[in-house]
């Protein structure tokens, strides 16, 4: 029996069947990292050292690309800050130091103070080299830099407020 009947069908459920794969919200609480957030969908685990501004550094990544979007992602990364001063050894002089470090990596960003209760820290917004936009808060608190972003397709994201409104640097 032939199938060719089926082809013509394929343009019109294709985008359908892609629409019904929505992620549903999904809550991490990580006590190890200090850390809690609501992801757009199951984030995956990634550990990794990372040369930077402050030398060699141990990260844990959270982070999600929504299915079928490479130019999408939500992420949490946790730090642990080497020791010794590379980089600052006040959090105004680490945070300063990891602006400048975006600042390298994305362009020029916008830098909004962190609440007290939320910081030290603050909120950066900066334009991706492909159009996008990317927002993100770090953190820094008992040695380790806490680092969440989102890089979206357009400003406004309804995702990208959830997530970082959300996000949180807990203490134990």
């Amino acid at each position: 029996m032939s199938r060719a009947w089926l082809m013509p069908l394929l343009p019109l459920v294709l985008p359908l069947a892609l629409l019904g794969c929505k992620e549903e919200p999904h809550r991490i609480e990580n006590e190890n990292l200090g850390i809690a957030a609501t992801f757009p969908g199951p984030p995956k685990l990634h550990r990794h050292t990372d040369p930077g501004p402050f030398g060699e550094v141990e990260w844990f990544d959270l982070a999600l690309s929504p299915a079928g979007r490479l130019d999408e992602t939500f992420s949490v990364a946790v730090g642990n800050l080497p020791p010794g001063n590379k980089g600052g050894t006040t959090p105004r002089e680490i945070l300063t130091t990891f602006q400048n470090f975006l600042g390298y990596r994305f362009g020029a960003i916008q830098r909004t103070e962190l609440p007290a209760d939320r910081g030290p820290g603050f909120r950066y917004h900066a334009k991706s080299p492909t159009g996008g936009v990317i927002e993100g808060i770090v953190v820094v608190r008992r040695g380790r830099l806490h680092h969440a972003q989102a890089i979206v397709r357009r400003p406004g994201d309804p995702r990208t407020a959830a997530f970082l409104d959300d996000f949180e640097v807990r203490t134990r």
